[in-house]
């Protein structure tokens, strides 16, 4: 969690600039192979291969976490997660909680924007779409139908939000959201590789490179600090200060 003393005010180039190079240099490793590992393949025949015939949990997990309602499970979920925290946690006062709830939500609204907008004409196949033999989970599961691939599957969305989320938990929200929110990345980012939605580099370098570069212009940036300023203000507002008076 950051530190109370940390300044906090001012921007940290020199992490920004170390951090910024390490991932342009991944990007310039991976880019020539269309963003795909030496791995890809072989990840993808692996956990694809899983699908079979009389595996009725197994096969209805994955379904089940490929599909829209799961989508929607998460978002109430990390919502959930943030206001627990808003509420419960008081080792800090209300508008550096809320301050810090408020990097979250810009974060995924970031990413959201540079997903849609920066790769609006890249076209990436997923696997489903490319390997055979391809197990399609829909074959195998009658009760519910998902969405196995896709024209445009990198990055991975649901992993760049889960990771984003799960860095910045970490530092500003502590070890135990930390945890939470690292075990709920691993488990909302591998449906798709397994679904055949994803390849293992739409996620590991797409959605957790996204994933870095957001958190450390966010970490390494004034931002909290403005966003803190701007809450303040907010506070001072009447209607609000009654509204959040038990919960400072």
């Amino acid at each position: 969690m950051v530190s109370a003393k940390k300044d906090i005010s001012s921007w940290n180039f020199k992490k920004l600039v170390i951090w910024n190079v390490v991932f342009i240099a991944i990007i310039l490793s991976t880019i020539g192979n269309d963003f795909k590992t030496p791995w890809d393949d072989t990840i993808f025949f692996a956990l694809n291969g899983s699908l079979q015939e009389g595996r009725g949990i197994w096969n209805g997990y994955w379904s089940i976490t490929n599909s829209r309602l799961f989508d929607t499970f998460c978002a109430v979920f990390l919502g959930a997660v943030c206001l627990f925290y808003l509420i419960k946690n008081r080792e800090n006062d209300l508008a550096e909680r809320f301050s810090r709830v408020m990097l979250l939500v810009i974060s995924v609204v970031l990413i959201m924007v540079l997903i849609s907008r920066g790769f609006e004409h890249y076209y990436h196949q997923s696997p489903s779409q490319v390997l055979k033999p391809f197990v399609n989970i829909n074959d195998l599961v009658s009760w519910l139908e998902v969405k196995t691939g896709t024209r445009k599957s990198f990055p991975s969305d649901h992993a760049a939000i889960s990771f984003v989320t799960a860095i910045l938990s970490w530092r500003y929200f502590g070890r135990k959201y930390g945890i939470l929110l690292s075990v709920f990345a691993l488990i909302n980012a591998t449906p798709r590789m397994v679904g055949g939605g994803h390849w293992f580099g739409d996620v590991w370098i797409g959605g957790m490179l996204l994933a870095c570069i957001i958190a450390i212009w966010i970490i390494y940036s004034p931002l909290l600090h403005w966003v803190r300023r701007g809450v303040l203000k907010l506070f001072q507002l009447k209607i609000i200060k009654k509204f959040t008076a038990n919960l400072s």
